[in-house]
């Protein structure tokens, strides 16, 4: 069963929907009035995988993380909660209300339907969706449709209603891993006073600083000193106890260190045994290394580690990074350490069995740099759908960062704010329309759009380029199209450079100047400006050299020469717009027209397709035979932006159409070819580049895959491997074995079709990579063997 929206009445900074209560065609419910008026709730619509609440600061966005608690629970329906903005707020006798909550959810297994069907006495089949409502101090309800009557449900009932519920965990942010960790706790046991570092410095900065030195200034301070003494452990509920016992999960639960490990660790330290003492601490750090996985997760650096060290009676935690230095904690920013928090927790929670979960998380990027966040969206994304397919969870978490938001998956964006006087929080709706715009005023500047942010680069001649492969790549993703066939807008910053001319110097700032360089792929057009362009970066900077591969430079135009793309006959393709059927670029148009011009819908339907057709003969150009049929129907001028963004708005509005028009599948075919075409040139730009700084490429790509991938993986992300190995090859005689042994796995494994889908006969596809690792001692030995 899986959560799908959420409801809260009279709770803290959340009032009531004023907006749809105000709206002259909203449907009163009868279930939703008090006090004999209607007040409709404040509704949260939930992703099925991950929803990322976003608001300013003290907008209440981390009340809706309570409300999903209590929800669930029943725990925390207090008076003190209601709403101090409602009119209802009171402490008159028998005119004190409790706030209320509810949430629609759909059953998703054959477990919860079997439940309900046997706590509700109703079918309840999977597909099917019911709402349970907790109204304030009132009886508890469910609901199976708007105009349905709520069905009250005894005590009994909703337990039994509450253990078919998706499972809430809630990760604790607050929260790091410690510096270092007693011994003896990690063994099972209560530390001393001697062996807990904190203790040991506050007896000695008493006895050194205090200057104790004589039996008399002893007993004057004997009551500091008991203290000390008999202080123990620290308690479970304090922050120093939180944190150790997120180590001892780290180390034991995660890591499977057995506790009498620690016992052996301790008597080799007493007794001086450096060399147990070393191998046991190399054992450890072993352990650490196979079960966290940290260059999967972290990519600030690939060749990072989290290490023991031992320090009398104490484990330290150290960190060794990519210069082969280690730092303790203490020298590094925090925000490692709270993303290490973050992970451990996630991969020493116990998710339940027999239900789904949902994972909650207040404001995670209070520590993190963006790139941290960026790193820990990936886990989230892991943990919510994992790659073997084994579950479906949820995450909803809150924040105010634009790092912590996956702009390919705009869809799962609420965005909220605090209203006027007693208006009290509400729902922003389509806060991904007009380019973020919402989003913008409730976080200030959207940063993540900044030039060379990410770490691979598209660059692009002009805004409406950007707009629109950004807007199809996005749409692609949302109906369910290839991850490898995509541009992950998370990574990938597309930059528009202005003009064709701008480019080769924008590309000399990328990648010119520093050993360092990020990848980069070009697109221009194919009219002579394009084409001079690519010229240019041919020719390369002062030096004559190229800053960029010229496999690296897509021209749309000779692109196009091969791509099976639907256009009219009398279309020569030279940029993006090209790539518009005219159908959709007359309905972009039009909208352009009623917005930007004012025009009425029968006014701007004076814009016909058959016009812009018969403009094509002349021209050529999609967009300049719109540009010149817009000014004579309508004696204006059309924005080449405006134009691409109304392009994007008709095409997400189409994909809900009944029947879809026609047009919108050619739109898709279009800039799917050439989207997946950009995909795999950045994926090569990201692969020479990594090959140019890495030795033993393939081998660490194979090893990567048996450790990140034990149980399973998707057919797309098979292609990916495959393709990076391919990539990783060199055009010796040596290559061609294992490229026949890459090609055979696709084919043996069907990687072509369903690209979602689990590989099939993985444990075979296993062996086939791991053979990839001795094709070039094969080839050596048939070299050697055919010589003699």
């Amino acid at each position: 069963m899986r959560m799908t929206r959420l409801y809260v009445r009279f709770y803290k900074s959340f009032n009531y929907n004023y907006e749809r209560k105000a709206a002259p065609n909203a449907m009163r419910r009868t279930w939703e009035d008090f006090e004999e008026r209607w007040f409709p709730h404040i509704t949260v619509d939930i992703d099925p995988s991950i929803t990322a609440i976003v608001g300013a600061n003290e907008s209440g966005k981390s009340h809706l993380l309570d409300a999903i608690e209590i929800l669930a629970s029943g725990d925390g329906i207090e008076r003190g909660a209601f709403c101090r903005y409602s009119e209802f707020y009171s402490v008159a006798r028998d005119q004190m209300h409790s706030p209320e909550f509810g949430a629609e959810f759909e059953i998703i297994s054959e477990t919860a339907s079997t439940a309900l069907t046997d706590a509700l006495d109703r079918a309840v089949r999977i597909g099917d969706r019911f709402r349970l409502f907790r109204p304030g101090s009132g009886q508890p309800f469910v609901l199976y449709s708007d105009a349905d009557t709520p069905t009250p449900v005894t005590p009994a009932t909703l337990g039994a209603i509450c253990e078919a519920l998706p499972r809430v965990y809630r990760l604790d942010t607050g929260v790091a891993l410690p510096d270092s960790i007693p011994i003896s706790f990690l063994a099972g046991r209560t530390p001393t006073w001697s062996q807990q570092r904190e203790q040991r410095a506050s007896f000695f900065d008493l006895i050194f600083s205090g200057g104790i030195t004589t039996t008399e200034q002893v007993a004057q301070h004997a009551s500091e000193i008991l203290s000390i003494i008999k202080g123990g452990a620290a308690d479970a509920d304090s922050a120093i106890g939180k944190q150790r016992e997120l180590g001892r999960k780290l180390l034991i639960d995660v890591c499977g260190i057995d506790r009498r490990a620690f016992d052996d660790l301790a008597e080799a330290m007493k007794k001086g045994y450096e060399g147990q003492v070393n191998g046991l601490i190399q054992r450890m750090n072993n352990e650490i290394a196979r079960n966290l996985n940290l260059p999967r997760w972290w990519t600030q650096d690939r060749e990072f580690k989290l290490m023991l060290s031992p320090r009398e009676h104490e484990l330290c935690f150290t960190i060794r990074d990519r210069t082969n230095t280690d730092y303790s904690f203490q020298e590094r920013s925090r925000g490692l350490q709270f993303f290490l928090s973050y992970y451990v927790q996630l991969l020493a929670h116990q998710r339940p069995t027999d239900r789904h979960e949902i994972l909650l998380m207040d404001e995670p990027d209070a520590y993190l740099s963006s790139s941290g966040q960026q790193d820990l969206l990936r886990i989230l994304e892991q943990y919510a759908q994992p790659d073997d397919g084994s579950r479906r969870d949820q995450v909803v978490y809150v924040t105010h960062s634009p790092f912590l938001i996956n702009r390919n998956a705009a869809h799962r964006i609420r965005v909220i704010e605090k209203g006027r006087e007693d208006e009290g929080t509400r729902v922003v709706r389509d806060a991904t329309k007009n380019h973020y715009e919402p989003l913008r005023t409730s976080l200030g500047s959207f940063v993540a759009e900044t030039a060379f942010i990410g770490g691979s680069n598209l660059f692009v001649e002009g805004l409406a380029d950007q707009v629109l492969l950004a807007g199809m790549s996005s749409l692609l993703r949302g109906d369910g199209g290839s991850f490898l066939r995509t541009l992950d807008l998370n990574e990938v910053t597309i930059v528009p450079g202005g003009s064709a001319s701008s480019i080769p110097y924008l590309v000399y700032l990328a990648r010119g100047r520093d050993q360092v360089r990020p990848p980069c792929v070009v697109l221009l057009d194919g009219d002579p400006a394009g084409k001079d362009a690519e010229k240019a970066l041919r020719r390369g900077g002062a030096r004559h050299k190229p800053v960029i591969d010229e496999k690296l430079v897509v021209r749309i135009d000779t692109w196009a020469t091969d791509a099976a793309l639907t256009t009219p006959a009398n279309v020569t393709v030279e940029e993006v717009e090209d790539l518009v059927p005219p159908a959709v670029a007359v309905e972009a148009a039009r909208a352009y027209a009623r917005r930007f011009l004012g025009l009425s819908t029968n006014d701007a339907a004076k814009l016909q397709e058959a016009d812009l057709i018969t403009a094509l003969d002349a021209h050529g150009s999609v967009w300049n035979a719109l540009a010149a049929t817009f000014a004579a129907c309508f004696d204006g001028h059309i924005d080449k932006v405006g134009f691409a963004k109304e392009v994007i708005t008709w095409a997400h509005n189409a994909r809900t159409a009944t029947p879809q028009p026609p047009a919108l599948e050619y739109l898709r075919t279009n800039f799917a070819g050439l989207i997946a075409h950009i995909a795999l040139k950045l994926r090569a730009a990201a692969e020479q580049e990594a090959a140019s700084r890495r030795d033993n490429r393939l081998r660490r790509l194979v090893n990567g895959f048996v450790q990140d991938h034990p149980n399973g993986l998707r057919r797309e992300q098979a292609q990916q491997l495959l393709d990076d190995i391919t990539f990783a090859l060199d055009d010796s005689g040596a290559s061609d074995q294992p490229r026949l042994v890459v090609t055979q796995l696709r084919r043996n494994h069907k990687l072509d079709s369903d690209p979602m889908e689990q590989v099939p006969d993985f444990d075979k596809f296993t062996d086939g990579v791991k053979s990839l690792l001795y094709q070039q001692r094969l080839h050596d030995q048939q070299e050697g063997a055919t010589a003699s």
